[in-house]
């Protein structure tokens, strides 16, 4: 599913990642309308997505690669397979609280006899390399140690996320500023009315 907040200007994208999946997927498309709607100003893409088609997926990457203005990615709680992708185009890349990033091999099905199952295989080989390419790109590690981290299927919670250079920092609401701003005003305020009453007091006694 795909929601625009236009007085955040924010997407919200969560499901399936790919056309045919269910009623209401994450698609390229969708995506590219969204983000068109707020023409070069900035845009916060949030994510909570079990991920889909890896086609669709490095689509997505690509428009907000290329969108004209600034692009910050958060992981509301679920970035995997695909949707660790789509993670990856915003030059902020935030994770949130207890969220988690998922990267593993390409999946596929095949039917047939050798040469279509051999074809299919082959197609798996090549989504693999055009998957290590991007992560390369943010990750200080070779193709081998990447390529060995989706084999193995791997979880990046928080810190491990930020570590391996696919997020950038951890998400921060600004509530916790916002509540120690306000205890700072009023301690401000408090220490302020103390003041003025002291001050007072001693007009009065000179009275």
């Amino acid at each position: 599913m795909i929601e625009i907040l236009n007085e955040t200007n924010e997407i919200l994208l969560s499901g399936i990642v790919g056309d045919g999946w269910d009623e209401n997927p994450i698609t390229a498309k969708e995506v590219g309308k969204a983000l068109k709607a707020f023409g070069s100003n900035a845009v916060t893409v949030r994510i909570n997505s079990p991920g889909g088609a890896a086609d669709e997926g490095i689509a997505i990457y690509n428009l907000l690669k290329n969108h004209g203005g600034e692009v910050t990615t958060v992981n509301d709680s679920l970035a995997a397979s695909a949707a660790s992708v789509i993670f990856l185009g915003g030059s902020n890349r935030l994770m949130g609280d207890g969220s988690r990033l998922m990267i593993h091999r390409a999946m596929g099905l095949a039917f047939g006899n050798q040469d279509e199952i051999r074809k299919t295989l082959q197609a798996l080989e090549s989504y693999d390399r055009s998957l290590v390419d991007i992560y390369s790109q943010f990750m200080g590690s070779d193709a081998k140690q990447i390529e060995t981290l989706m084999a193995n299927e791997t979880w990046f919670e928080v810190e491990a996320a930020i570590e391996s250079g696919l997020a950038t920092a951890r998400y921060d609401s600004g509530k916790k500023k916002k509540k120690m701003a306000a205890q700072f005003d009023q301690a401000k305020a408090n220490l302020l009315r103390s003041k003025m009453a002291q001050f007072s007091s001693r007009l009065d006694n000179r009275k």
